[in-house]
């Protein structure tokens, strides 16, 4: 399997979430929803009806996931003779993808179907599986054994959401806040260079042949006056 390039992973997990509630749609009966990927407007969902608006309106740094006391990490690379190296490079930056999730129908008791189908879809998916997941830029993700977390987050205010529809201009519309991290790797790697062996040796000070070097000028050059004259003591 050829390896997508890992700036395809936003991508990616978008593809994976669509399919996810796509699949289960189809499961109960739902086959003709579509799923819509761009902003929520009407002329996006024209002739589409039923649709289910999942859009990708904020990618930021995901506080939980920031590691702030390492900045790099060791990596292992298979060279193309089989044999590893070792590089640095900078640790992985986990970034939140949010999403706001709405329904499109004739009437709005099948939108609201399809709302409760989508929040109990998310409920019984806390994790979209390895098998379910589009594309490959999951394989170097060794965190996410479960899969990719889908997490259901609390209201949004009243004035984002007036904000965001009337940006549309739309009236507010019920709207599903979910949302998922992942890892940004970087692709800029140092190669890393370590010590093998190292040789120790030792000098016996009190060979007259070893010459200690001190500082410059030395303080200890000069011999101490303590009041007594020269080469006598005190009577």
């Amino acid at each position: 399997m050829t390896t997508t390039p890992q700036h395809h992973i936003i991508k990616e997990t978008s593809d994976s979430l669509s399919r996810l509630f796509q699949e289960e749609f189809k499961r109960c009966g739902y086959k003709r929803v579509h799923i819509v990927d761009v902003p929520p407007k009407p002329e996006a969902v024209e002739g589409k009806l039923p649709a289910v608006s999942i859009y990708l309106y904020q990618v930021a740094l995901d506080p939980e996931g920031f590691y702030t006391n390492a900045s790099q990490e060791i990596v292992e690379v298979k060279q193309d003779d089989g044999t590893m190296k070792e590089f640095y490079r900078r640790r992985r930056l986990w970034a939140r993808c949010d999403y706001l999730v709405s329904a499109w129908a004739q009437t709005p008791e099948d939108e609201q179907l399809l709302l409760g189908l989508i929040l109990r879809t998310t409920l019984d998916n806390p994790y979209i599986t390895h098998d379910k997941l589009r594309g490959t830029t999951f394989a170097d993700s060794l965190e996410m054994d479960e899969g990719l977390p889908v997490i259901l987050s609390t209201r949004l205010d009243e004035g984002t959401l007036s904000r965001f529809w009337g940006s549309l201009n739309q009236p507010v519309r019920p709207a599903i806040h979910l949302w998922t991290a992942v890892p940004i790797i970087p692709e800029k790697m140092d190669e890393l260079t370590r010590v093998r062996s190292r040789e120790l040796n030792y000098r016996n000070v009190h060979d007259p042949r070893v010459v200690e070097k001190g500082p410059s000028p030395n303080p200890f050059a000069r011999r101490l006056d303590l009041g007594g004259g020269r080469g006598g003591g005190t009577k």
